[in-house]
């Protein structure tokens, strides 16, 4: 009975030195690298600034803002909260100075 219990050894699917497995193997192929930052300031900063870069994306492709028309990310220094895109503003404008 224990040997039914006993979970499996898990593998990684990721090759040994990669962080991915959609990271090339190919020379010369750029693998975008998550960056580094100095503060949690300036990683909030990234995170709204691709918040609303996502925001403009929607609106070119043609979707409406609404009730359910929204996109999140968490706040890297307080991990229960989140920036959004405000209700009732058209995704193509948001911007950082109007995310709650």
């Amino acid at each position: 009975m224990s040997d039914v219990l006993e979970k499996p050894e898990s593998k990684s699917i990721v090759q040994e030195g990669k962080v991915s497995i959609y990271q090339p193997t190919q020379e010369g192929l750029i693998f975008p690298e998550l960056p580094q930052f100095k503060s949690h300031a300036e990683h909030r900063q990234y995170l709204k600034e691709r918040l609303v870069a996502a925001c403009h994306a929607f609106a070119i492709q043609g979707f409406d803002y609404g009730f359910a028309g929204h996109l999140t990310v968490r706040d890297p220094e307080h991990p229960g909260l989140y920036w959004t895109n405000p209700m009732a503003i058209h995704f193509n404008q948001v911007k950082l100075s109007n995310l709650i």
